[in-house]
């Protein structure tokens, strides 16, 4: 019965949070159908990171952060900026490249914000499923709502990118290229900084700013729908 309590936590606020998406995209919603697409996808590629790591030792890196934490502030830094970041955010953007840009329901620039929250919500449910092993009912419960936002924030920054170059015919390229690298070092930085009580309010502020203005872009994309 436990187990079930803590599942129905962690699924509970990706179920919130989906229904927030679909909420903010209201006036001209994306196809469910694209939306589970996108969840499933967003599963899968967090199953295939967690494989990664599992590669990390075989080239000389931990898998594992728990032990850098404490005893090497700098190399968590690093590792954090270097890997977590960059190793995460890459298998995000991957499904999103493939496969959600030829949607066709893909029409709007806040499409690529909405479809990147959907991967990043479906890796954040996997994610936080692989640590029910490690964290107590609490503590987990508390993932399961911090980790889906925190992704989603993270993943507008190239999904949003994206879908400006898609709608204007730039080189998405380009953009998925200076976008994911902005998203790795602040979703790197977020990581190292709340790890550190000293720095934890700036990890707050960092996905307070970024929130605020990502809702100021999916309000501005309803307003222009309002006015066609």
């Amino acid at each position: 019965m436990t187990f079930l309590i803590i599942l129905s936590g962690i699924i509970a606020p990706a179920i919130f949070w989906i229904c927030y998406f679909y909420y903010k995209d209201r006036f001209q919603p994306e196809p469910i159908r694209n939306l589970g697409i996108s969840y499933l996808l967003g599963i899968a590629t967090a199953f295939a990171c967690i494989k990664f790591y599992g590669l990390l030792p075989f080239v000389g890196l931990p898998d594992d952060l728990s032990a850098l934490m404490n005893s090497h502030r700098i190399q968590f830094l690093l590792y954090s900026l270097g890997v977590t970041g960059v190793v995460e955010e890459f298998f995000k953007l991957l499904p999103f490249l493939f496969i959600i840009t030829r949607f066709k329901a893909f029409d709007e620039k806040i499409d690529g914000i909405i479809y990147a929250s959907m991967i990043a919500l479906g890796f954040a449910s996997f994610e936080n499923i692989s640590y029910l092993a490690y964290m107590d009912g609490l503590e987990l419960v508390g993932r399961a709502f911090a980790s889906p936002l925190t992704h989603t924030i993270f993943s507008s920054i190239w999904g949003y990118a994206i879908g400006v170059a898609r709608i204007y015919k730039k080189s998405i390229l380009i953009a998925s290229l200076w976008s994911i690298l902005l998203a790795a070092f602040i979703h790197g930085i977020f990581n190292f900084f709340t790890t550190s009580p000293a720095l934890r309010l700036l990890s707050a502020l960092v996905i307070l700013l970024i929130w605020i203005w990502r809702i100021r872009i999916l309000e501005r994309g309803q307003t222009s729908n309002l006015d066609i």
